[in-house]
């Protein structure tokens, strides 16, 4: 048409398109598809270090992390990375320091954006584990491609990976993908660099529970002491603030204290170390948060007493808010870990103190069952993390007086209750099963998966002449069906 200027063209495809295989429309300064998906579109790129010079600029390295080659990143990017990130080096918009261009480039080489992670991620792990802000998190993210923060890139990447649920065949090697070796790499320099912000601590938690979830047991722990480590510098530093509990840092803190507490019941006495969240005693370093429609900031909370003791802010309704439950179940579950810890150097286990725990667990056990006919979704991890406690603490018990004589009652009554506890997971089991049809099968929260795998142990041990009775065979099939549900989820069951 007559007087309208003709539209310049780049002289190549940009490099999200060509990662994609997607049509590049070529436009300047942004392509079409780039400018729909929010991302930093570079026409800027060569195929190869060797490549000639352009119009007497240097060519600038593919911004395309790794992931793509399917190897882990080399020494030499990862030290250049460190120098880029270290106090006192400018953040530049190019090289190894753009890990926005990267991280976007890794979720469209795999069909992802930003928003279909963010929204996957906030129904699924969010649910219960919710310690990130939806609303500052999606508002941060939306910017992501403009603003050069490596700290906010790594969480995006972690949130990715966390909601990816194994293959078949899958183990641990297979959940060591690339894009792990890249998420980890990336958390491992951010931390190494003296970074020290909620985001980096979040994206340790994440990975932390993707190695949990996926049978990386020993990797797991070493995550979770650098996370633990920093949020209790973070800690010392917001001390003055009002209501800790209840900010974004006070749900971070308990997310930590949970996963903490899932890590710990699968090491053996020895090896058992709190590392958040207790003292000597299990005693927590900060109150339970609030329930969920607190947290959104409806009506100003008040406080309420627990079963467990200590206190909790909440709303004056008929329950406490999942996440608080789940709160609350892993600082007494920390407490029996403290018990069976100080076990392997006493070889016994106290007595009052069993008896309180037991107590404690058996109330809040019995409260979270009348509170999933409300759906799961509501108190599926505190229950996990209510029925391990009370298996651990019954086990131990057990292992230490069933060979001691004199222990005839303590023996008796260890034997009742992981009789008992059993059946309850049992009954679980079976409802769980008849409400498959309800189940979000991504959003399944890690904690529940121990406890059924334990009580699944437990009743083939105490079997006696029940084994493979009619009830045991059909009890113990309910078992190996929701360990072969949760094993679709997270690999750690299978």
């Amino acid at each position: 048409m007559a007087g309208r200027p003709a539209m310049t063209l780049a002289s190549q495809v940009c490099w999200n398109c060509k990662n994609g295989k997607r049509k590049c429309s070529k436009e300047l300064p942004s392509c079409a598809r780039c400018a729909k998906l929010l991302l930093r579109c570079d026409y800027d790129w060569t195929a190869g270090n060797n490549a000639p010079e352009s119009s007497g600029a240097q060519s600038k390295a593919s911004p395309a992390s790794s992931i793509e080659a399917h190897t882990p990143p080399s020494l030499q990017s990862a030290s250049r990375l460190l120098h880029s990130l270290s106090h006192g080096s400018p953040k530049s918009s190019g090289g190894e320091a753009n890990i926005p261009s990267q991280v976007l480039s890794i979720l469209i080489a795999n069909g992802e954006n930003v928003q279909s992670v963010t929204a996957l991620y906030f129904r699924t792990i969010d649910v219960w584990l919710p310690i990130l802000s939806p609303r500052r998190c999606v508002e941060k993210l939306e910017n992501i491609a403009s603003d050069n923060n490596p700290e906010l890139s790594n969480l995006l990447l972690c949130m990715y990976l966390v909601t990816r649920q194994p293959g078949k065949p899958s183990g641990i090697k297979e959940m060591q993908t690339p894009v792990y070796f890249e998420a980890k790499t990336l958390l491992t320099t951010l931390t190494s660099s003296g970074n020290l912000s909620i985001e980096v601590i979040q994206a340790g938690v994440l990975l932390s529970l993707y190695e949990q979830g996926h049978g990386m047991i020993d990797v797991a722990q070493l995550t979770m002491s650098v996370c633990t480590r920093m949020a209790m510098k973070m800690k010392v530093a917001l001390r003055a603030a009002p209501e800790l509990q209840n900010t974004d840092f006070g749900r971070l803190w308990w997310g930590l204290v949970i996963l903490d507490r899932h890590l710990n019941q699968v090491l053996s006495p020895e090896e058992i170390q709190l590392t958040v969240g207790s003292s000597s005693d299990g005693v927590p370093s900060m109150e339970l948060p609030v329930d969920d429609e607190a947290h959104a900031g409806l009506v100003r909370p008040i406080t309420m007493r627990t079963i467990s003791g200590i206190s909790a802010a909440s709303r004056p309704t008929t329950r406490l808010g999942p996440f608080c439950r789940a709160s609350e179940a892993a600082h007494l579950l920390g407490k029996v870990l403290d018990l069976v810890a100080r076990s392997s150097y006493t070889n016994e286990m106290d007595e009052a103190k069993c008896r309180e725990l037991d107590a404690s667990l058996q109330a809040l056990a019995m409260s979270l069952m009348q509170l999933a006919v409300n759906g799961w979704e509501e108190c599926c991890a505190a229950i996990g993390l209510a029925l391990s406690a009370l298996l651990l603490l019954h086990v131990r018990t057990w292992e230490l007086v069933r060979g001691s004589p004199g222990h005839d009652d303590r023996r008796e009554i260890a034997g009742m209750a992981l009789s008992s506890t059993t059946r309850m997971v049992i009954d679980i089991s079976r409802r769980f099963h008849m409400d498959l049809a309800f189940i979000d099968l991504p959003a399944l929260p890690l904690p529940a998966t121990y406890a059924v795998y334990r009580a699944a142990i437990l009743y083939i041990d105490f079997a006696g002449d029940e084994f493979l009775g009619p009830e045991w065979s059909e009890n113990m099939k309910s078992l190996r069906g929701t360990l072969e549900y949760f094993g679709k989820r997270w690999n750690n069951t299978t």
